[in-house]
């Protein structure tokens, strides 16, 4: 079959397109275990609950799931179709709002101008290899760190003091500084911690969620900035300190990956999260950028291991709520 007049590439919105996605369904006359069953056939995976679970959703599934489904469907020559319309849908969830007409506040994630016109450098030096790890770790003991310096040479004219009114309100609770642990809530038994794009378009260390008995190193810490405000810092003993920052370009657009941590800065909105209480248990909170309208989630509402950690617009879904544990040896 084909997709007749489904025309994915005209879907406005991530929910459009999963309505596609559940017409194509209809059309093919499958139940779940025969897409299953014909996802298999073609050497792709495609398990009769992911496919439920993609069409009770408003959120875009991954690549590998629509490419999967169409094909389980019978319109595997419009895979490529979908596919295209998927990544337009994507791009335009994570890219950043338009301003308003009247002058808004400071967007951190959309306006903060890169501090180099030259070509970017990795935020974090690769993995040495085992001949240079004794000089790498012998550095660290001495306090070299590894994280890529950013220095801002206009900082002090940019930059914003941190406003601590901005944080939650009087009396709201705050995670406690010191080490800690980050997972998301729905999926308690993973952590945010140090992984790769696994698209591959964006080859340096990023946030990604992976098994807690996995996550170490490197060590998370929460520093203070002001009333439920925090830097989020990295401890790895070879590669050193750094605070996770928000990339503001392509590729690895919104990801959070590690700076130096001579170069976070309280008045980089990109570097300072604030931590906001949501729902009634107490370690759980919602992960905002310093001033913006935006939170901390997960690419594709996904729960799969080393998922990437991301910024995107608020929702209130279950992939933006994140448990904060503090741990031992604070």
């Amino acid at each position: 079959m084909t997709t007749g007049e489904l025309r994915p590439d005209d879907a406005s919105d991530p929910a459009e397109f999963v309505e596609m996605l559940r017409q194509l369904k209809d059309r093919s006359g499958l139940t779940y275990r025969q897409l299953e069953q014909r996802a298999a056939s073609t050497g792709d995976v495609l398990a009769r609950s992911t496919a439920a679970d993609i069409l009770r959703r408003s959120t875009l599934p991954r690549p590998e799931v629509v490419a999967a489904f169409v094909r389980a469907c019978g319109a595997g020559e419009q895979v490529e179709t979908w596919l295209r319309a998927r990544h337009r849908l994507a791009a335009g969830q994570l890219a950043p709002p338009s301003p308003a007409a009247d002058p808004p506040p400071v967007d951190p994630v959309t306006t903060v101008a890169p501090e180099h016109s030259g070509p970017a450098r990795p935020r974090w030096f690769a993995r040495p290899a085992p001949v240079a790890l004794l000089v790498v770790a012998l550095l660290a003991t001495l306090g070299v760190g590894f994280w890529i310096e950013r220095r801002d040479d206009e900082q002090g004219k940019t930059a914003h003091a941190t406003d601590p009114t901005a944080s939650a309100a009087d009396g709201a609770r705050s995670p406690g500084a010191g080490l800690s642990q980050i997972s998301p809530a729905r999926s308690p038994h993973l952590c945010l911690t140090e992984g790769r794009d696994r698209t591959g378009q964006y080859t340096k260390e990023i946030a990604v969620q992976r098994p807690c008995t996995e996550a170490t190193p490197p060590d998370t810490s929460l520093v203070p900035v002001a009333d439920g405000m925090f830097f989020i810092h990295w401890v790895h003993p070879v590669l050193g300190k750094g605070c996770l920052t928000i990339r503001e370009e392509d590729p690895g657009r919104n990801f959070l990956e590690p700076w130096n941590v001579e170069d976070c800065n309280a008045n980089r909105p990109t570097q300072v999260f604030h931590f906001e209480p949501t729902g009634a248990n107490p370690d759980a909170y919602r992960i905002r950028p310093d001033r913006s309208e935006l939170c901390v989630g997960l690419r594709d509402d996904d729960n799969d291991v080393a998922n990437a950690a991301l910024v995107e617009p608020c929702t209130g879904g279950p992939d933006q709520v994140f448990l904060v544990k503090a741990l031992p040896g604070n």
